[in-house]
This record gives C-alpha cells, structure tokens and sequence, in this order.
C-alpha cells in the first residue's frame, strides 16, 4: 500500500488547548506518528478561552512560547517529527482550514465526558468531527498503548457504507497492523438477514483481498444495540471502534443525536475514528 502523494501529506493533525486530555491527544498522536513515519503538526485556535487564560495583551507570543515548551517535551521522549502553528477565529472554520491546507491525513481530537478542547462540547464536538475534511480519531484520557491501535470494532448493518467504511478499515488496519472485529447484529426479518449476509461476505471479500486478519461476531437481536456493541469492545479489550457520522444507530452507526454522544463520550474511554461521508471519491491512499 503507497500513499498517493499528490491529495494527501504524512500529517497528523491536533488541536490543542494545553489542558490535560488535549495533551492526551498529543500522545497519541505522536505514538500513531512513530508507527506511521507521519509528521505531527499542532495547531492552537486563538478565541475568547485563550484570552481570558493568557490575557488579551501578546496572546500571540504567549501561545506560541507553550507550543514550542510542547514541541521540546515532544522531542526529548521521541524521534517524530513535529511543527505547530496558531491562529485566530473559530475553532469550527480554523480547524477544517488547517486540515485542508495542510493536506493532512488524519485528525485526533481530544474530549473528555462532554468536555474538551477549550469547552468543546455535545454537538459542538460533533460540527467540529463532521466538517472535517479528514478522518478523526476521538480520544479521552485513555493512554494510547505502545502497540497503536490492534483491535479494531467494526459494527455492520444493513446500511453498512461499504465503499468508504471498508476502505478505511483495510487502511487503517494495514497501516497499524490491527485485526478487525466484525460486529452484527441478527434479526427476526428473513429478508433483512439475507442481506447482511451479502454485505457481509462482500466486506469478508475485500478483507481477504488485501490481507486483512478479520473475525465476525453475531450478536442476538436486542433493541439496546449501542450497549452490545460497547459491551464487546471492553471484553474484547478495543482499542478503536469506527463509524461513519451521517448513519443512525439502526444501520448501526451513528447521527447526530444522542447515540453520536454515547460514542465518542463512551464510558470505556475507547478511541473512535470517525469517518464522514465527504470523503466519496477523495481517496488518500492507494491500495
């Protein structure tokens, strides 16, 4: 697998606010970073919050004196590259800019319960994951392990994105070496599980094509479907579950609404990469 060049930099997007879970973030990245051979590049968004903890006299020069106390703490533990860079407006319209203009290849975004980068919160969270030009990884405070990211949950339904979910499930799985954990759900209708068993074997077919190391679990029918699925990545010790962001927890995915919030504030602290269904034709990498 080769990246293709021309759309896409080895960049890994953070936004940081200093606080403790953004930091989190950082680590994560740069653990990501270290896998990948990526770059990491931190970006603070100037607002009211960085106002009134610096101050509104040379905010500018006192942002960038922690980022670069950031960037050195970085490089005294690791071997990454590493560049920040910070500018004034909205954290919903910087945020998408820099990742376009960077060209980057991934987010990761640091949140806790409903709070996070600078008061970031509920569906604040959400305008941010979803008009983001590149993937995103949600963290809270659970440390990223020494080995990235290797297990994987993959939820399928009958609505099940295939062209871009599996696509980036083979991407992410290939480029972190991670074993992908199929979840379905069964049901009472003959016709709809006729075709997720098609979707399914479709997904298995790709899978095995480009070498993925893959399992399929079945769950009963059960109206509680967000708990199932939360309930199998703590057992099976996740490290990430993902989702596509335009999708409702019937298909199972998510929407905007509450099941988005128990998915990236879930109480398991598990990471979760979002996809957003913009990506269409906007392929980063060849496989």
């Amino acid at each position: 697998m080769a990246q293709n060049n021309q759309e896409r930099n080895n960049i890994i997007l953070v936004p940081t606010d200093f606080t403790p879970v953004t930091r989190n973030a950082v680590d994560h990245a740069v653990k990501a970073a270290e896998i990948l051979k990526f770059k990491v590049v931190l970006l603070h968004v100037i607002n009211r919050e960085t106002k009134a903890r610096f101050g509104k006299k040379d905010t500018g020069l006192t942002v960038e004196k922690e980022l670069k106390e950031l960037v050195r703490d970085i490089k005294s533990k690791s071997k990454v590259k590493v560049d920040f860079l910070y500018r004034d407006g909205s954290i919903f319209d910087v945020i998408s800019e820099v990742a376009t203009e960077l060209k980057a290849n991934m987010m990761i975004l640091g949140t806790h319960g409903k709070k996070g980068l600078q008061h970031l919160v509920g569906s604040y969270a959400l305008k941010v994951i979803t008009q983001s030009p590149v993937p995103v990884i949600v963290v809270q405070k659970r440390a990223i392990l020494d080995h990235g990211y290797k297990k994987i949950v993959f939820p399928i339904g009958l609505y099940t994105e295939s062209r871009q979910q599996v696509f980036y499930a083979i991407v992410t799985s290939l480029l972190f070496k991670s074993e992908i954990l199929m979840f379905r759900q069964t049901s009472n209708q003959v016709a709809d599980t006729s075709k997720l068993n098609i979707i399914t074997s479709q997904i298995e077919e790709e899978f095995t094509k480009h070498g993925v190391h893959y399992t399929v679990t079945e769950a009963p029918g059960h109206s509680n479907y967000a708990q199932q699925l939360f309930d199998f990545a703590v057992s099976n010790s996740a490290d990430m579950m993902m989702m596509m962001t335009d999708s409702n927890i019937d298909n199972p995915s998510f929407d905007n609404s509450s099941w988005s919030e128990k998915l990236i504030f879930n109480l398991a602290q598990i990471p979760v990469l979002c996809i957003n269904p913009v990506y269409l034709g906007q392929i980063y990498f060849t496989l």
